[in-house]
Order: C-alpha cells, then structure tokens, then sequence
C-alpha cells in the first residue's frame, strides 16, 4: 500500500518569491480554509479565482492538485502538479513530483508513477515515503509482469489444446467417413457369382453316368475278347445269393 500523501499538506502561505501575487492571498487563505473542512470542490474554485489573479503563482497550483486528488479527480490533479513543476519552484519541486507519482499511481499508470517518484527522490533523497512508494511501485509492476507472462502460458496452453482436440475430432470424422463409405460400397457391390465358361457350355454335351463313347465300348470287347490265359489278373471272390429253395 502507497504512503499517506504527508507532503499534499496545503501551503498555508506564499512564499518569498510571491510578492507578486499578494493579490490572490484572501482567495487562497479562504481555499485553504475549505480544503482543511474537506470541501475539496469548493477548495478547488477559490483556488482557480486565486490563480487568475495570479497566474505565476507556484503555491496555487499545488494546492489545487491536493484539492482535486483528495476530490479523486486524478487526470486534472496531474494537470495541476505539472504545472507548480513547470513554474521552476525549488522549494516545492519535490513535494509536487512527489504528489504527481500520488495521482499517477491513483490514474494506475505506474510507469510513469515510478519516474515521479525517482524525480522526488532526486530532489530529497531523505524523503522515506517517495522510497516507500517507489519499492510498492516496484514490486506491483513486477506483480503483474508475472500475472501477464502465466495467463500468457496458459492461453498458449489452452490453444494448444484446442488445437489437438480438433484434430483428433477431425481424424475421428474422417474415420467414421471412411467407414460410411465401405459400407456404401458394400451395399452398391453385390457379392460376384460364378459364371459357367461359355466355351465350356458350347463344348461336348453332357453325358449321363451309364453313358459311354465309342471307344470306350471298343476297349470295353476288346478286353472281353482277350484270351483268358494272357489275362494276369486275380479272380475276383464270387459273390451272390444262395439258391432259393426249389418250389416243391
């Protein structure tokens, strides 16, 4: 957590160097009044009377942009800073930068809140709250260096993922695609049959078990013509019925 904004106390008075706007005094004693009973937009008011009367004023402005960051309105805050910066003020240019990196920090623009207040610790090395801030600063940046880098990891690690449940749903499709496809072509394609040789129909006709050609027949005399005794085979064992008994 920042440091308490110690040094956005409002200067009470002008210093020496603001012979020169003796005129705004009443308007800027009755902003510091108001600011003091925290009515801060009302602050603010007699401190733009007060710098229109005195335009080169460096207190003015700072103790606007305390009245406007304690408002919460840090961009005009920011605005009002710079300006005490620019009008070369010594005594408060500390103090201002200081405020600045307040607004800046408040405006969450931390890069440039850490400029601010090594700007401040520059100026017045002994201030502990600018160190205080600068560290916090710091370690928050650091924070949230470390926060990007691991939802960076992991949107890598979700795309990735992403990445391979798609092709696997996309292998699977294709798959079940191929699958379809088979079963299209089996239900297309009949099983082949097989089919009688034309050749082997025009061919000789077909014979019957008890049918012979004419030069079976001729062997068939022949070999029942031959002489018995040229014959080599083994006399087949005779079979057969016994005879009926004769009729009486």
């Amino acid at each position: 957590m920042l440091a308490a904004v110690g040094v956005s106390a409002v200067i009470l008075a002008f210093g020496a160097g603001e012979v020169r706007a003796q005129a705004g005094r009443a308007r800027v004693q009755d902003g510091n009044r108001l600011y003091e009973e925290g009515r801060f937009a009302e602050a603010h008011q007699k401190y733009l009377e007060a710098l229109a009367e005195a335009p080169g004023s460096s207190v003015i402005p700072f103790n606007d942009g305390n009245a406007l960051y304690q408002d919460a309105d840090y961009q005009r805050a920011m605005e009002a800073y710079q300006q005490a910066i620019e009008s070369g003020d010594a005594a408060l240019a500390s103090s201002a930068w200081y405020n600045l990196g307040n607004a800046l920090y408040r405006h969450e623009q931390l890069e440039q809140s850490l400029e601010a207040y090594k700007q401040a610790l520059r100026l017045n090395p002994a201030d502990p709250d600018a160190k205080h801030n600068l560290e916090r600063v710091l370690e928050q940046m650091q924070e949230q260096e470390q926060q990007q880098q691991g939802d960076e990891d992991q949107d890598q690690q979700d795309e990735d993922q992403e990445q391979d449940e798609q092709q696997q749903q996309g292998e699977e499709d294709q798959e079940e695609e191929n699958r379809e496809d088979e079963e299209q072509d089996r239900q297309q394609d009949p099983p082949e049959e097989d089919e009688e040789d034309p050749e082997e129909a025009e061919g000789e006709p077909q014979r019957s078990p008890g049918d012979m050609t004419p030069e079976e027949a001729e062997r068939l005399l022949d070999a029942i013509d031959e002489d018995p005794e040229d014959v080599n085979r083994k006399p087949a064992a005779a079979r057969g019925r016994k005879p009926r008994k004769p009729w009486l």
